[in-house]
């Protein structure tokens, strides 16, 4: 049962509201002073009903005190002014006396309606802060390099597009756009167009009339589900040409129809596209019709894949590592030179979604605090020679072959001098201990 607070300080109107009240399943207490309230722990409650005009403080004096408890001002002043003022003191409603008690019921359900979707709102932002937290990249790094370029326009331009091989990390960057602009306490939606659900995605998408696929879909769909926000749509190009057309026309408008009404209701929607060919490309393609593609055209972002960024390749890595601790509870563990120099060497074909992946594994299977290349199951077919350069394909080549080759097979497979092996393993810091050697 929820808890209501009640403060009005007419003998007769509290006690008719008490009654109502505690007929319709409310746990009441009472209050006749803004004091009154305030010794009652305003916060206890789960909705706040108060007079305006009280003795000595008004009813709206309550609310700060209150917050996050939403709270109705009840007053006999009916007016428009005294609505507003109401609200801009932060009630979350507001009822004129006298009032129908069907009414009142219907503006508290709403409330404790509204304030309920509010906090499963935090907390399910909380939730997904836990399992995706929207990091910021490492300074230094490409993605951010690439947020930087971007960081001029990110209020300005509500249209981007971001191309890149799959798994390079196109969605968090667009997260980042978001996190970093104006837009940030608005929703951040994002829509993925399959080429098999090209039509039901429309339909979500523009919220036109028929069977929407989505629960709770607003009037307007996906689009007015971003009001005020980011919406990322992944692969315009798997609409139709007609679902294309309608979609460049509403964001060129910036209003969508209310299906079954004449009515349309504007949008403020800034768009990003994920793709995996540039504007340029699709359009030369025919993938994408002219009305839509040329709206993104002259934004545009390419994210380099990982074989391309090497030097992301160990801050990426550490960075899992450290989300792997927080999420899982893990103790803190290190990657071996080894590993780092395996990590390095590889072309990662699956990105940065792909390393990710191999270090959540490297961590359940690591027995002590350190990450050897053999926690990281990289087969050596995994590996590109030509993209190394030659100390790291010695380092490499050194470390993955100690075990089973002796020092001058070593240097006979390198092309070296027994001696010049030496000498540059002690440049690089890579001894091999006696109890690793083996004869010969």
């Amino acid at each position: 049962m929820k808890r209501l607070l009640l403060v009005e300080d007419e003998e007769v109107i509290l006690k008719a509201l008490r009654r109502l009240l505690e007929r319709n399943h409310f746990i009441v207490e009472t209050a006749t002073t803004v004091e009154q309230a305030i010794a009652a722990q305003p916060r206890s409650f789960d909705l706040i009903l108060a007079d305006l005009r009280l003795p000595g403080d008004e009813g709206t004096s309550v609310i700060p005190l209150a917050d996050p408890v939403p709270v109705i001002i009840m007053t006999s002043f009916a007016s428009v002014r005294s609505a507003v003022d109401a609200m801009r003191h932060g009630a979350i409603d507001y009822i004129a006396k006298p009032f129908d008690h069907d009414e009142l019921l219907m503006v508290i359900q709403r409330a404790l309606m509204q304030n309920l979707m509010q906090a499963q709102n935090r907390a399910l932002r909380l939730d997904v802060q836990r399992i995706q937290p929207c990091q910021q990249p490492l300074k230094g790094t490409a993605l951010d390099d690439m947020l930087s370029q971007l960081e001029d326009r990110k209020d300005v331009q509500p249209f981007l597009h971001l191309h890149g091989e799959r798994g390079t990390d196109r969605e968090r960057l667009a997260r980042l756009v978001h996190a970093n602009s104006s837009r940030c306490d608005a929703p951040f939606v994002v829509a993925d167009v399959g080429a098999d659900t090209a039509s039901s995605d429309a339909m979500a998408l523009l919220g036109n009339s028929g069977e929407v696929p989505l629960d709770e879909l607003p009037r307007g769909g996906l689009l007015q589900a971003a009001h005020n926000g980011t919406l990322v749509l992944r692969h315009p190009e798997n609409l139709s040409t007609e679902s294309q057309e309608r979609l460049a026309e509403v964001l060129e408008q910036g209003a969508v129809d209310l299906p079954g009404s004449s009515h349309r209701r504007s949008i403020n929607v800034k768009i990003i596209t994920i793709g995996l060919e540039s504007i340029e490309t699709l359009l030369a393609s025919g993938q994408l019709v002219p009305q839509l593609g040329n709206l993104f055209v002259h934004d545009q972002c390419a994210v380099p894949p990982l074989r391309q960024r090497r030097d992301d390749i160990l801050p990426l890595a550490q960075q899992q590592l450290r989300t792997m601790e927080r999420r899982q509870g893990f103790p803190r563990k290190k990657l071996s030179a080894d590993a780092e120099a395996v990590l390095r060497a590889n072309d990662w074909p699956g990105n940065v979604a792909e390393l990710d992946n191999v270090i959540s594994r490297a961590v359940f299977l690591a027995s002590g605090n350190t990450i050897s290349s053999d926690n990281l199951g990289l087969g050596e077919g995994a590996l590109s020679e030509r993209n190394m350069s030659l100390d790291e394909y010695f380092r490499y080549f050194v470390i993955r072959n100690q075990m089973h080759l002796s020092e001058t097979e070593l240097a006979a497979r390198l092309g070296i001098s027994r001696k010049a092996l030496w000498e540059r393993r002690t440049r690089m810091d890579l001894p091999r201990s006696s109890a690793e050697e083996l004869p010969g």
